[in-house]
């Protein structure tokens, strides 16, 4: 981050300043990450006061505090209405101080995969700042923006909500000079109250674009017209070759990856991915528009899809002689469900769904989990194994088993693996579901046989 007087803090922020101007080189939420320089954000939220830490946070060694009062401690203090507001508009300051070509991705799913390809790409043109893990929302998205650099040409900014109004905050602090929307899907639905309402709290990342920035989005998806209603002309599309960003002469190769022909403006690349799933497709078009926008070559563009490596928990697969093994654990909305087992189908041998609960899906939770469960065996899905609440649904849907807990399905998908000399599995469930447990006993299992 680069270094910040509180005086001018204090003019920025429209806040009084308690104490001597200082610098400041580091700004945390985090009473763990603190030392010299550090400035303290006490946020506030429904179930936690962080104003109830500041004094932990001057023993820590914090040179300075942001907060809504006055506390009696003997340490340079900030004072502001609304501390969130205050960290939201220091991650703005810095933005705008080092003017980097921003790229701003949200979407129901696949929007961590997009970021993760955009990055690959842009670093083959300069240094690029992307969103560590889920630091996405609205305190996140400031956060990310303070760990800007001068050395840093590029940020990639992954935009999340589970209300309305977030992203219209967070693309106000990042002014993107180009936004994706990579889908509208039945995710946080309790947040948002229908699809209807998800598209609208999507649609906010363009209030944000900075003057001739580019809106990018999904033409496969439903709410494509609306958005062609508004004027947004550039979309990409794996079924519409009409699109300015489609694919063609796609084939999935014996890994499930795919090889095809991207169409752009700027011309065409053959090109193959280093990650299973026909739907990485559109996440690879989704990424190429909005580098392309930023300036990057084809070229460039062609590296970072073919060399990027999958992300811990995002699809990433794992081979032992004939078991497969696809740990896509991360999250789960609808739509990434139904295209994982899209991919899974295509893979070889005996084909098992290990599937935990969704979550934030409200009150169309049962009819989602049992619409995966149809899909599944629409597929022809040879095995589905669910375990948690919700997904019973699933399994119901799906002709499959359900379990109470976990230990109990690793029972029974450890016969499977022992008794069909070729099979694969996909693994996915909610963050909360921990099924990343399933895929450490998977692990173990395969250790232990090899042993």
């Amino acid at each position: 981050m680069m270094t910040l007087r509180l005086a001018e803090l204090a003019q920025v922020l429209d806040a009084r300043l308690i104490g001597n101007d200082g610098e400041i080189t580091v700004v945390s939420t985090d009473t763990r990450t603190l030392g010299a320089g550090a400035l303290f954000v006490a946020l506030r939220g429904e179930r936690f006061d962080a104003h109830d830490f500041c004094e932990q946070a001057v023993q820590a060694g914090a040179s300075a505090l942001l907060v809504e009062r006055e506390l009696p401690l003997a340490i340079p203090q900030l004072v502001v209405a609304d501390s969130l507001k205050g960290l939201g508009r220091l991650g703005k300051l810095v933005r705008e101080r080092i003017n980097p070509k921003v790229l701003a991705i949200t979407g129901s799913c696949g929007k961590t995969t997009v970021k993760e390809m955009a990055t690959a790409i842009l670093r083959n043109e300069g240094e690029v700042l992307a969103t560590a893990g889920n630091f996405n929302n609205e305190v996140g998205v400031p956060l990310t923006l303070l760990r800007l650099e001068p050395q840093h040409k590029f940020a990639v900014m992954e935009l999340g909500a589970n209300h309305p109004g977030e992203i219209a905050w967070t693309t106000s602090l990042a002014r993107p000079d180009a936004a994706i929307i990579n889908n509208v899907a039945a995710a946080h639905l309790e947040g948002f109250g229908s699809l209807e309402g998800v598209f609208h709290a999507k649609s906010e990342i363009f209030e944000g674009l900075s003057e001739g920035g580019t809106a990018i989005v999904n033409a496969d998806n439903e709410f494509w017209p609306k958005w062609r209603e508004r004027g947004i002309q550039c979309a990409f599309s794996i079924e519409d070759q009409s699109q300015p960003f489609h694919a063609r002469d796609m084939v999935l190769n014996e890994q499930g990856c795919a090889e095809f022909v991207m169409v752009t403006p700027q011309g065409e690349l053959s090109l193959t991915l280093a990650i299973p799933g026909r739907h990485n497709v559109a996440n690879a078009l989704a990424a190429a528009a909005g580098c392309l926008a930023l300036g990057a070559s084809l070229a460039c563009v062609k590296a970072g899809l073919e060399q990027m490596a999958p992300v811990k928990g995002r699809f990433c697969v794992q081979r032992w002689g004939g078991l497969t093994l696809v740990d896509d654990t991360y999250n789960a909305s609808v739509e990434s469900v139904l295209a994982g087992i899209d991919t899974l189908t295509a893979m070889g041998g005996f084909k098992v769904l290990v599937f935990g609960d969704m979550r934030e899906l409200g009150e169309e939770s049962a009819e989602q989990h049992a619409r995966v469960g149809r899909h599944a065996r629409e597929r022809g899905l040879d095995a589905v194994l669910t375990v948690g609440e919700d997904s019973r649904h699933t399994a119901d849907a799906a002709v499959g088993r359900h379990f109470d807990n976990k230990a109990s399905l690793f029972e029974v998908l450890a016969q499977m693996i022992n008794t069909h000399q070729e099979i694969s599995i996909l693994v996915k469930g909610a963050r909360g579901s921990r099924m990343e447990d399933i895929v450490e006993m998977v692990k173990g299992h395969q250790e232990s046989a090899t042993c």
